[in-house]
């Protein structure tokens, strides 16, 4: 595979699973932590690595090192991966997404700006969401008629401030999440609940037209849920069927 953020959160845990089940890792690409991307090179031996900046590329521990977003193309471009798993933060990874499409890879895609920027223009049979939300409500689809689909929110680090207090927001303030520890541009845009209207738009070009919300669950358990039009709702922390809608499962 191609693995578009590996540093961050979603790239670490990507290598594990790429570990875990013996899927060879073609290319790395990586922003500036190079100690960890020297750590990932050391484990999974990537036949190429793309860093941000090419005062970086010495430091990198492998012999072949290019930097810069054309890299990232071209290396997308020569790959012989079929997957391409974009975990890239922000409108960076929109031309990764669409040149990836048309080198006809398959995209595991947690870069959601490429949706909100550009759905229209991408072909949704060669997406598979890999963000929580969206494969949350992903794996609870049926063949049955769906009301509405529901994604969750923390509430972020502003969810308990009293509304007049926000205009005083510092930069340090928004990196106080509640429940996770993200970097810092993902971290702001929940603090402003701005993710939650991306997630909203993503999910509409994912799964098609419909009914969308978003609802705050402060403790991060329950990420999506379907309620169905026959009255059954499913819970995606667990699948249970429960009966009232955007009840949580006790489990």
């Amino acid at each position: 595979m191609v693995l578009l953020g590996s540093t961050g959160s979603i790239g670490v845990n990507s290598l594990k699973v790429a570990k875990r089940f013996g899927i060879d890792v073609e290319v790395l690409v990586a922003g500036r932590n190079i100690k960890i991307l020297n750590e990932q090179i050391l484990e999974h031996s990537p036949k190429v690595v793309v860093v941000a900046d090419t005062q970086d590329i010495p430091k990198v521990n492998h012999p072949c090192v290019y930097a810069g977003e054309e890299a990232i193309l071209q290396v997308i471009e020569d790959s012989q991966s079929d997957l391409v798993v974009n975990a890239l933060v922000g409108f960076l990874g929109l031309r990764p997404t669409l040149k990836a499409l048309s080198c006809g890879k398959q995209i595991a895609l947690a870069n959601k700006e490429s949706l909100v920027a550009a759905g229209s223009f991408i072909d949704m049979s060669k997406i598979q969401p890999i963000d929580s939300e969206h494969f949350g409500l992903w794996y609870l689809l049926q063949d049955r008629p769906v009301k509405k689909m529901i994604i969750t929110a923390s509430g972020g680090a502003f969810r308990d401030w009293d509304i007049k207090k926000l205009q005083n927001a510092t930069l340090a303030d928004t990196q106080k999440h509640p429940n996770w520890s993200m970097g810092q541009k993902i971290t702001i845009d929940s603090a402003t609940m701005v993710n939650k209207m991306f997630e909203l738009l993503e999910a509409r070009w994912l799964f098609g037209e419909g009914k969308y919300d978003a609802i705050i669950e402060t403790k991060s358990l329950i990420h999506a849920l379907i309620d169905f039009k026959d009255g059954i709702n499913y819970c995606t922390f667990c699948k249970c069927k429960y009966a009232a809608p955007y009840s949580f499962c006790s489990k």
